[in-house]
């Protein structure tokens, strides 16, 4: 993975989701925690809304991550193609656990019975700076 993808997956808290469904898109911002050893990123939902109603139907998502530039680093996005999987109750209790160490500020997004844990498999990524310089990127296979 390129280290510009690495660096955001590894130190942003937030993304924007993409979903799509007979040509109606819908975007959110959403808290995410990157999982390196397994390359997915876990994202939570209530299940009643339009992203899991979506992802039901079309699995595939782009989240979109940027960095306004810190620490002497220059700004960057990363649009990040993938695969949504919905973890079932009975599977997703340590990338809840995950989650929620990351973000335990944000508990009422990640616990309850309502919400549901979704695993995104990154499938290719497209990294622009700020002078528009993009790099695409797909794992090796």
């Amino acid at each position: 993975m390129l280290p510009e993808i690495t660096r955001l997956l590894e130190t942003e808290k937030f993304c924007f989701l993409a979903t799509s469904y007979q040509d109606n898109p819908h975007v959110c911002m959403m808290n995410f925690t990157y999982i390196a050893e397994e390359d997915v990123i876990i994202l939570s939902s209530r299940n009643n809304t339009k992203k899991v109603q979506y992802i039901e139907k079309n699995p595939s998502v782009a989240l979109l991550l940027y960095s306004l530039g810190k620490n002497g680093l220059p700004p960057i996005s990363c649009t990040l193609f993938g695969t949504a999987v919905m973890i079932s109750p009975e599977k997703d209790s340590i990338y809840r656990e995950r989650h929620y160490k990351k973000h335990y500020d944000m508990g009422k997004f990640i616990l309850g019975e309502n919400i549901s844990v979704i695993l995104i498999r990154i499938k290719s990524a497209a990294v622009s700076d700020d002078e528009d310089n993009v790099h695409n990127w797909v794992p090796d296979k």
